[in-house]
């Protein structure tokens, strides 16, 4: 399909069919700095509601991003005066909210759906960031006192706020089996590309398993700085829990990465920054 071909499919499913539901993924932490408040602040003030939108690389990556920016009024050939908000931000591009569902049905109905993530954008104007309350001429939060986390339950400060899909966008050698192949000197390129294209197919395919796992970290165990316990051994500990499950290294270390946890390799294994009280904590429960 050429790309004015594809451009008129979409504007047909926009105007026609409502568009499908689609996900809305929380922001990404690192958007909810002071730093960055004021210019959300003031690009909602003048464009109203916003929403942040990334679509996957791939063939015909440039026809749907022109077709997502011809919904958003956006495209390039339009006087700057009449151009609409098109803003790159990392990885995402952030728009007016209302947008949305039009490009929702545009990829739809050029059968690209799947290739679009979706984040909200923070609520800059309600945000509790002291210097921020302060330009808003609000009076500073009480402060609360500081409680030390309970010995039954971690203080875990982490959620789980990446996907599955962009755990692996940024890490294109992680697949079902951990980061790369086992063995790869006696192995040929090719065969280390198709075991590695075969992997990544298959933890695509336990996002379910994984996303589960995410949770588990999360709830259980809370982060530290300083990448310190290796993955083999926390994936046993996982295994050894009670209600524990099965984990592949491919799926712990997605579910690591996904909640956030700092993060190293370390040969085959990854080491990651977890809370060495909660990991004594569960070997105890384990035992």
């Amino acid at each position: 399909m050429t790309s004015d071909r594809r451009r008129e499919a979409g504007r047909r499913a926009h105007q026609g069919a409502p568009a499908p539901q689609m996900e809305i993924l929380p922001p990404l932490r690192e958007w909810a700095h002071a730093n960055d408040c004021r210019l959300w602040e003031q690009t909602a003030a003048q464009h109203g509601p916003l929403i942040a939108i990334t679509i996957s690389s791939g063939d015909d990556w440039w026809e749907l991003d022109d077709l997502a920016r011809d919904v958003a009024g956006a495209l390039q050939d339009r006087p700057p005066a009449e151009r609409g908000l098109w803003v790159r931000h990392g990885r995402f591009t952030v728009i007016p909210r209302e947008h949305l569902d039009g490009i929702v049905a545009a990829l739809a109905g050029v059968g690209s759906l799947s290739r679009l993530t979706v984040r909200a954008v923070p609520d800059a104007a309600n945000c509790t960031h002291a210097s921020c309350r302060r330009r808003r001429g609000q009076p500073p939060l009480p402060a609360q006192a500081i409680t030390r986390p309970s010995s039954v339950r971690p203080a875990s400060s982490l959620v789980p706020t990446l996907s599955l899909a962009e755990v692996m966008d940024q890490h294109r050698l992680l697949n079902i089996n951990g980061m790369g192949v086992s063995d790869a000197r006696n192995k040929t390129m090719r065969q280390r590309h198709e075991e590695i294209a075969t992997g990544r197919d298959e933890l695509a395919s336990r996002e379910d398993r994984v996303m589960e796992t995410a949770a588990w970290l999360a709830d259980n165990i809370g982060p530290v700085q300083t990448p310190n316990y290796s993955s083999y051994r926390l994936k046993h500990l996982l295994e050894r829990s009670p209600g524990g499950w099965y984990v592949t290294n491919g799926e712990f270390f997605a579910a690591a990465l996904i909640v956030g946890y700092p993060h190293r390799n370390d040969g085959p294994d990854m080491l990651f920054g977890m809370s060495a009280l909660d990991i004594r904590r569960l070997d105890g429960e384990a035992r």
